[in-house]
């Protein structure tokens, strides 16, 4: 019986070492089309490369806007993929602009394609769809990447 133990144990000691991948994926969020007009100053940033801009009041946390160049524009949801459902599980820029960060669990993820860069979490941000038409940029609720 001692010896069960003994491997329990160690067997329960050497899974916690792993990759924490059991957390829940991140909450499916459907929402209108979002469709902005990249004309209006509050888009400003939006007008030149490596520009962002944060919604909060889409997605399930909100959403992070950046323009990768002209004409092509990435949408990533706010809510951290580690550990999603924890209450501070939020991705924001960071202060330098060159990357997103969530403060909770340390994670950052590039702006480039939203995935992770340092920290623990280990899937990418969700990204939705968009769509540039002329100074029109839509944003569907349609995930790109299955998250």
């Amino acid at each position: 019986m001692k010896r069960l133990l003994f491997y329990f144990f160690v067997i329960q000691f050497c899974w916690s070492c792993g990759r924490d991948t059991y957390d829940q994926p991140i909450p499916p969020a459907f929402f209108q089309d979002i469709v902005i007009d990249i004309t209006f100053p509050e888009y400003v940033r939006l007008r030149t490369d490596g520009g962002t801009y944060e919604m909060n009041d889409k997605g399930v946390r909100g959403i992070i806007i950046y323009r990768k160049s002209s004409g092509n524009y990435l949408a990533y949801e706010k809510n951290c993929s580690y550990h999603p459902a924890d209450a501070c599980a939020t991705v924001q820029v960071d202060a330098s602009g060159l990357y997103m960060i969530d403060f909770c669990c340390g994670s950052s993820f590039s702006l480039q394609d939203g995935t992770p860069i340092g920290g623990p979490a280990w899937r990418p941000l969700r990204q939705y769809r968009t769509i540039m038409d002329i100074a029109l940029l839509t944003i569907t609720s349609e995930s790109l990447n299955g998250m």
